[in-house]
């Protein structure tokens, strides 16, 4: 919906300028051939920086309501401990060290913290959820944020 609207207001703009730049051609092309070019309201000279100015003005707008728009979202330690809350105790104190550890971390260094069989059941719940993803690494695995996730708290 916002990829439309963007698109109807450019086409807006480039048509509006369009128009103003062909009128205003037939405008000072019609006093030319009466022979009053100079009697004009607006002089010739000045008609070449007004449109070139009001070509870059169009073309700036074109682009920037062409531009993605940009969510730059800053989570506040408040909305952390909020998205925390929602999964288990369990699953909280994994997450919060591999959040500490820039979103990657081995299973190896959650299971000497934690212990193998609960890191592992944990683990195993967050995967399925799509919180975390498992890749193999010699005899352990790296744990990954998932990407949404990662550029959320990382």
């Amino acid at each position: 919906m916002e990829l439309e609207k963007n698109l109807l207001v450019v086409i807006m703009l480039i048509a509006g300028f369009v128009f103003s730049v062909s009128f205003s051609t037939l405008y000072a092309q019609t006093h030319i051939e009466e022979g009053n070019a100079c009697s004009c309201t607006l002089p010739i000279p000045v008609l070449i920086p007004t449109f070139s100015s009001l070509g870059v003005f169009v073309g700036s707008m074109v682009y920037y309501s062409m531009l993605p728009l940009k969510k730059e979202s800053k989570i506040t330690k408040e909305d952390f401990n909020l998205l925390l809350d929602m999964i288990g105790p369990n699953e909280k104190e994994i997450v919060r060290k591999i959040i500490e550890n820039k979103g990657k971390i081995t299973q190896s260094k959650l299971s000497s913290r934690f212990g193998k069989v609960k890191t592992f059941r944990v683990l195993e719940d967050l995967k399925k959820r799509g919180i975390i993803e498992k890749e193999p690494y010699g005899k352990t695995n790296i744990i990954h944020l998932n990407e949404n996730l990662k550029k959320l708290f990382c």
